[in-house]
């Protein structure tokens, strides 16, 4: 787990710095934090399938156009699930309490139309899960899928701005079968209150 979510963010923030370094056009990194809850829709009725989240990230930000920029990035959210399983034997129904908690590595790219206070940001994005995030004996090696992210800007000085947005995405795992075969898994979704900061250099 540690040295693969070290190798992703080494692999992020270098290609934010690239980017920064290269650039002849203004540019602009966003620190933000976030919270909010998410689901996996279609599992099976015999869980819960709901948990809560809490993230944090960064972007770089390059802006190509008047009103559109580039968004490349990389958030850590950590997820907690409190439930119960109903389990069901000849003397009856119970419902077991469990409680889970995984670790989320998100690599967003995503371009963003602005326009004065208003924004929105769209794109793809492709996450890892470590921790108790599992779907037994078979092995998920991505979650990938779209997101969006609409909100407003409220300049703090003559290059900070604060930004708040509501961010939601969908998105499915790609996982490897008992059989060695690559299928498309579980959907899950997703919505996150962010709030953030956006320096101008």
């Amino acid at each position: 787990m540690k040295k693969s979510a070290i190798l992703l963010s080494l692999m992020v923030l270098l290609s934010i710095a690239t980017l920064a370094q290269n650039s002849e056009k203004p540019y602009s990194l966003v620190a933000h934090v976030g919270g909010g809850s998410g689901s996996f829709p279609f599992l099976d009725g015999d869980m819960t399938t709901s948990h809560r989240i809490a993230a944090l990230g960064i972007d770089g930000k390059y802006d190509f156009a008047e009103h559109w920029s580039l968004l490349v990035g990389l958030d850590y959210q950590f997820w907690y699930f409190k439930g119960y399983y109903i389990h069901s034997d000849p003397d009856g129904v119970e419902n077991l309490p469990y409680t889970a908690t995984g670790h989320i590595m998100r690599l967003p790219i995503r371009l963003e139309y602005h326009k004065r206070w208003f924004y929105m940001a769209f794109g793809p994005y492709l996450e890892k899960a470590f921790g108790d995030v599992s779907a037994g004996s078979i092995k998920e090696i991505a979650t990938l899928g779209p997101t969006i992210e609409i909100g407003g800007r409220i300049r703090l000085s003559d290059n900070g701005k604060l930004r708040i947005g509501l961010q939601t995405s969908v998105g499915t795992t790609l996982s490897i079968g008992y059989h060695k075969e690559l299928f498309f898994g579980r959907v899950e979704a997703n919505a996150l209150l962010r709030i953030g900061y956006e320096y101008h250099f």
